[in-house]
C-alpha cells in the first residue's frame, strides 16, 4: 500500500512539474494583441514602438541606452497589387512633437509597402517604397540593402544582446544571426532573427541592426555610429 502511495506521489509531482514548465514557456505567454505579423499580414494590424538613444555601442561593458517619450505608430492601412500599405507616424504627445528634437521631421507621415516575396526560394519580407524613395523611421537599412528580411530562422551564428548592443557590434559586412531569450519591455522572445549590416561603416556612415520574428514582426531596430558609439533605435511596445 505504501509503495502504491509513493508511486502516486511521483506521478503527481511529475504532472505538477510539467504544468509549471508549460506555464513559464515564453512562447505561450506572449500576448501582444493585433500587432503586425509578417507571416499573417492583414489590414488593421498595428504595432507601437518607443524611441531610445544609446551610448558606447562598441564597448560591451559600458553600453547603455535611455528611453524617451516618442511613440511611433506603424499600421497597415491598405492592400493592393504592390502589397500591404503601411503608415508610420509619431503620436501627438510624442516628445519630438512637443518641442524635443529626438526625431527629425516629427510631423511627417511615411508610407511604404511590406509583402512576402512569392518568388524567393525562402520566405522573405520585402519593404518597398510607395513613391520614388523608401522612407521609414522604423526599419534601419544601409545604403546597399535590398530591404529584405529572411523569415526563416537564421542558423549561421548566435549573438547576445547586451544593453542595446549585439555581441558582434562591428561584424564586417552583413551577418544573419539569431539570439535566444531576448527580453524587452517585460516580454521574453524565445528566438529572434538578427540582421546586422555594417557595409556603410567604412564610408563614415552608420551601422544597423534589426531584431525580428515572423510572428511578432520587428522587435528592435538600431542605428549606430562606429566612431563614437552613439546611436538610437526603436523597441516594440507590447
Amino acid at each position: 500500500m505504501r509503495i502504491l502511495q509513493f508511486a502516486w506521489i511521483i506521478v503527481a509531482f511529475a504532472c505538477l512539474t510539467a504544468c509549471n514548465k508549460n506555464d513559464t514557456n515564453p512562447e505561450t505567454s506572449l500576448n501582444l494583441g493585433n500587432i503586425i505579423s509578417y507571416d499573417a499580414l492583414e489590414v488593421g494590424q498595428q504595432s507601437k514602438y518607443i524611441f531610445f538613444i544609446g551610448n558606447d555601442y562598441t564597448d560591451l561593458q559600458r553600453s547603455n541606452f535611455l528611453y524617451y517619450t516618442d511613440t511611433l505608430i506603424v499600421e497597415i492601412i491598405g492592400n493592393d497589387e504592390n502589397g500591404f500599405l503601411v503608415k508610420e507616424f509619431l503620436t501627438e504627445k510624442s516628445a519630438s512633437r512637443t518641442g524635443a528634437s529626438n526625431v527629425a521631421f516629427p510631423e511627417a507621415e511615411f508610407f511604404y509597402y511590406i509583402s512576402q516575396d512569392q518568388e524567393a526560394t525562402n520566405p522573405t519580407l520585402k519593404v518597398t517604397s510607395k513613391d520614388s524613395r523608401l522612407k521609414t523611421r522604423l526599419f534601419q537599412f544601409s545604403s546597399q540593402t535590398s530591404a529584405e528580411f529572411s523569415l526563416e530562422e537564421n542558423e549561421e551564428m548566435e549573438v547576445d544582446i547586451i544593453s542595446w548592443s549585439t555581441s558582434q557590434p562591428l561584424y564586417d559586412g552583413t551577418l544573419e544571426a539569431f539570439t535566444i531569450d531576448f527580453e524587452s519591455m517585460d516580454k521574453v522572445y524565445p528566438r529572434l532573427n538578427v540582421f546586422i549590416d555594417n557595409r556603410d561603416i567604412p564610408f563614415g556612415a552608420p551601422g544597423t541592426a534589426n531584431l525580428y520574428d515572423k510572428k511578432y514582426g520587428l522587435i528592435r531596430s538600431i542605428q549606430y555610429n562606429a566612431s563614437n558609439g552613439k546611436g538610437y533605435g526603436w523597441d516594440l511596445l507590447p
